[in-house]
């Protein structure tokens, strides 16, 4: 009997004002998902060669694989951003073009989220035809999704980037640069959520919308989930069912303005020891 651990393949992009929240992603997805053999593809650009190598040596010390991919050029100058939105959060739309054609399926994941439960379900998801799976906050923000549908003229849910599990291939074959950089330009003073409004545009209608209960909980609003589910979906049943709790918004749970019902979890995560293996490299700031 083969004790080989099962892939799974995590892509995340982020820039050098996100490496400690990275790494207390990393941390919990690592020990809630210790039967999986994890690697981390990172797509950046301009990333400090030391910085490089501290986020390599952790990964290695937590027993993940990690592989980062330098986009030389800026694929995206010129697009949209703001303080919020670094050029690096568009590199997830053309994820097919950059990471390896052998590889056929990534989940990627913002840097702002703590794992707290296994991923299996959701990376063996069946895509039914769809490119991605991702989570919509619609049933906590219904005006929102009524106002997202007319201003960005879909008729579908309104999908968080934050989470998606993506189908290589066919990305390769249906994500075209050529069609976000068009709608990019044609639209710029119309994108209030830059890359999340260029998803949905263009491929919402190409996603399977996942349950957000699971696998995209916002904790700003866990009163919402509470009520919503006849307080069914307590503290208890977060720490049961959900896998995925994703910190949107401002107010981080690393920040001192950034308490929230879970704040405290996610101090727990990011203050746990790191593998006595691991050397701590100058600068890192992340405790």
């Amino acid at each position: 009997m083969s004790n080989e651990r099962e892939s799974l393949e995590i892509l995340v992009t982020f820039d050098a004002g996100y490496v400690g929240p990275f790494k207390t992603l990393a941390k919990s997805l690592a020990l809630t998902n210790s039967h999986f053999a994890i690697r981390f593809w990172f797509l950046h650009d301009q990333m400090d060669e030391y910085l490089l190598e501290d986020l390599k040596v952790f990964c290695q010390g937590l027993g993940c694989l990690w592989q980062d991919i330098s986009l030389e050029e800026q694929v995206f100058s010129g697009s949209k951003t703001t303080d919020r939105y670094p050029i690096a959060m568009y590199y997830r739309l053309l994820a097919g073009d950059f990471l390896p054609k052998s590889l056929k399926r990534v989940l990627y994941l913002d840097p702002d989220i703590l794992v707290i439960n296994p991923l299996d379900a959701l990376w063996k998801k069946d895509l039914q035809g769809k490119i991605f799976a991702a989570a919509s906050h619609n049933g906590i923000l219904n005006l929102s999704k009524g106002v997202n549908n007319v201003r960005l003229k879909t008729d579908h849910a309104f999908f968080n980037t934050g989470v998606l599990l993506m189908d290589l291939d066919r990305m390769r074959l249906e994500v075209k640069q050529a069609a976000i950089f068009d709608l990019i330009e044609s639209k710029d003073q119309e994108l209030i959520y830059p890359d999340q409004d260029v998803f949905n545009i263009l491929y919402g209608k190409h996603s399977l919308e996942i349950d957000d209960t699971l696998w995209n909980f916002d904790p700003r609003f866990y009163p919402i989930y509470l009520l919503r589910s006849g307080r069914d979906n307590d503290l208890s049943w977060v720490m049961d069912h959900t896998a995925i709790l994703h910190f949107c918004g401002r107010k981080k749970p690393w920040l001192d303005s950034g308490y929230n019902y879970f704040t405290g979890l996610y101090k727990h995560y990011q203050k746990l020891p790191l593998p006595s293996q691991y050397v701590q490299f100058k600068g890192d700031d992340s405790h």
